[in-house]
């Protein structure tokens, strides 16, 4: 069995790995993959265990051994080793991966493949951009004016806040709100690269490529900032084609043979990095511009040798496009963390048969080495146009063109006060202290979330429930409301006798038998009960009715109520792009009819609701325990799932922020 593109293998649960290990029995296996190993050392085992599992079966057994040089690159706690002990583990780990594992570079193939010179180009952010980035960091939010989409407020559900900074850094049009307020017509101009750094950038540079006869690929986290580029494009005239997720499989063929024909009149070429990065050949072009840098640093590579492969004629360039002191900059130092790792581990290794152990040796030395320096050629600030040249001309006569261009393009903005737009420029919602409206909001959301947290204390006991649910003439909100009038009576009734009323006592019998519950009313010892005077029953046996009665109340205490809460934001969470609720999936198990297979794979299936219902009978003994269970869900989510469906994305989404919780709890008690 040979598997290709075997990087798709890396969670050892998911669906497809399951699949094959349980339908297919072969004598042989062979994994093919240009990024073995891209997040941590679990992700490499999982394809070796594949490979054979008789020898790496236990994952656990594997991340001690070796893990310990990289553990300050995952969640681990950090350990100190000194450069001989990380040098002893890692060289142990060559010694087991080097039977299994062959490394064939593009050069030791194609001894004339050209060169790829990568270049980080850092942009500075526009006036609106640092407003609205200061506000998102400060606020969570938005202000946009008391006038736009009736918000006064400005834009709300921005839960994932780094991802609302990689928005603003993109563009802040990504906000249609901001955009109303700055461009109410919708007309396309020049604000559209004006209000953005990295557009700026590209309307600086994308101009001299075409002039100078270079094709370019761009690849994009973001399909909200496609459909902008594709505006700014069409604006300059500049031919594109487009490929993402939503595109068709006989599409994406289509388009290969369209922009790879010769003479082909499209000069750009835009593609979301997962859905483009894998699978296609585009060496017609060579630059590459990675709009916006993906978290894990492999999909960024695939991406950049959609143009640097075998059959390029030319020197490659790859554009990275980094917005200075942001949110981006903290994730190109986690990508380069994360090929620290492959570094290491892989390239270090050398595994071609052919290098001598004092190569290997040199090599990780000077890894290890490096990772104490940033190694990442970058440039401090945004660059001017002489030292742009410098980067992007391939050769004198192109340096040449690229000044006489931008003399050209200098007497075309000379009515700019500057290319950026500068705070001064912008309107006044976007510059007046904004402060006042969003304290008044937080009281605002504050007493929404207890007001809604208070409606899962339903006082229903576990019986009850289940009849309610069972009864196709009674509902659980009809009995959840004869429950809170009952249980409110009783607190009346106890404050008559604790003399905090001067009401009559048999005023409160009015309608005493309306209110009796659907579950109570089939029993006449309750009912008769009720039906005596109560008073001097009350004073003569007190202890007797009110244990009764506390046996009935099923009051949520502080655990249950932290729990109940996690469960509420959880079922709060939406998408972003198209906005669905991410608990959707979640609230109940799949249809044994529809899904057999999933009861044959998942071994314990869970859903919201019998959490809730666990909940209910006090089975969690402790909020870990809690947390667990939950966790579990998404992981049996994610083992049924492909990776990149949208239920394998919701539950990353919603174990992310179970360890949000989770993490919070361990503080909170160390705090105690």
């Amino acid at each position: 069995m040979i598997i290709d593109e075997g990087h798709r293998m890396k969670n050892s649960q998911s669906k497809l790995s399951q699949t094959l290990r349980t339908y297919y029995k072969t004598k042989n296996r062979l994994i093919l993959t240009g990024t073995p190993l891209q997040n941590n050392l679990p992700e490499l085992w999982a394809l070796l265990n594949f490979v054979l599992p008789g020898i790496f079966n236990s994952v656990k057994s594997f991340d001690d051994w070796f893990n310990t040089p990289f553990a300050n690159t995952g969640n681990q706690e950090k350990i100190e080793l000194t450069e001989e002990e990380s040098l002893l583990i890692i060289r142990r780990l060559h010694k087991v991966l080097r039977p299994f594992l062959l490394r064939r570079l593009k050069k030791d193939v194609e001894k004339d493949l050209p060169d790829k010179v990568e270049k980080v180009l850092k942009c500075n952010l526009s006036g609106l951009q640092y407003v609205l980035y200061q506000q998102m960091l400060k606020h969570n939010a938005l202000f946009v004016g008391a006038d736009v989409g009736g918000a006064k407020s400005g834009i709300k559900g921005l839960n994932n806040k780094i991802m609302q900074l990689r928005k603003i850094c993109n563009h802040p049009f990504v906000f249609e709100e901001v955009e109303a307020v700055l461009n109410s017509s919708r007309l396309t101009n020049d604000l559209i690269w004006r209000v953005s750094g990295k557009f700026e950038l590209l309307d600086r540079i994308l101009p001299k490529f075409k002039k100078s006869g270079h094709r370019v690929l761009m690849f994009f986290q973001m399909t909200q900032v496609m459909d902008i580029m594709e505006d700014f494009l069409r604006w300059r005239n500049m031919k594109y084609l487009r490929l993402d997720g939503g595109t068709k499989a006989e599409d994406r063929q289509d388009m290969l043979k369209v922009f790879n024909a010769p003479d082909s009149e499209y000069f750009c070429f835009l593609l979301s990095t997962r859905a483009g990065g894998l699978g296609l050949n585009l060496q017609t072009a060579d630059t590459v511009v990675i709009f916006d840098t993906d978290w894990n640093p492999h999909q960024d590579l695939q991406a950049q040798d959609r143009a640097h492969r075998i059959g390029q004629k030319n020197e490659v360039r790859i554009l990275r496009l980094i917005t200075n002191d942001s949110v981006e900059e903290m994730i190109l130092e986690r990508a380069h963390q994360k090929l620290d790792i492959d570094g290491k581990v892989i390239q270090a290794g050398k595994f071609d048969n052919k290098s001598t152990p004092e190569e290997q040796e040199a090599m990780l030395m000077s890894l290890i080495t490096a990772s104490a320096t940033d190694a990442v050629n970058e440039e401090d600030n945004s660059l001017e146009d002489d030292e742009l040249n410098e980067i992007l001309a391939r050769s004198e006569e192109e340096k040449a063109l690229f000044a006489a261009m931008d003399e050209e393009r200098k007497l075309n903005d000379v009515n700019l006060k500057s290319r950026l737009i500068e705070k001064d420029e912008l309107p006044s919602v976007f510059t007046e202290d904004i402060s006042k409206h969003f304290e008044k909001d937080n009281k605002e959301l504050t007493k929404m979330r207890e007001k809604k947290r208070v409606r899962y204390d339903d006082g229903l006991s576990e019986e009850q429930w289940l009849r309610a649910m069972d009864d196709d003439n009674d509902t659980v909100e009809d009995a959840i409301k004869r429950k809170e009038r009952r249980m409110a009576k009783r607190k009346r009734n106890k404050a008559i006798r604790e003399g905090l009323l001067e009401e009559d006592i048999k005023d409160d019998e009015v309608g005493e038998e309306d209110d009796v519950d659907f579950a109570e009313a089939a029993q006449p010892r309750k009912r008769q009960r009720r039906e005596r005077t109560p008073l001097p029953h009350i004073e003569d046996g007190v202890n007797g009715i009110e244990e009764e009665e506390e046996e009935e109340e099923e009051v949520v205490d502080g655990f249950v109520a932290k729990c109940l809460g996690v469960i509420d934001e959880i079922t709060a969470l939406t998408d972003e792009n198209d906005g669905h609720n991410l608990s959707d999936i979640f609230i109940k198990l799949p249809s044994r009819k529809l899904y057999p297979d999933y009861y044959s794979i998942i071994k314990k299936p869970v859903s919201i609701n019998q959490v809730k219902k666990q909940l209910n009978q006090d089975k969690f003994a402790s909020f870990e325990e809690f947390i667990a269970e939950l966790k579990q869900m998404c992981l049996n989510a994610k083992t049924y799932n492909e990776e990149g469906s949208f239920v394998y994305t919701d539950a990353t989404v919603i174990e992310k922020l179970l360890d949000e919780k989770l993490a919070e709890g361990d503080e909170a008690r160390i705090n105690v």
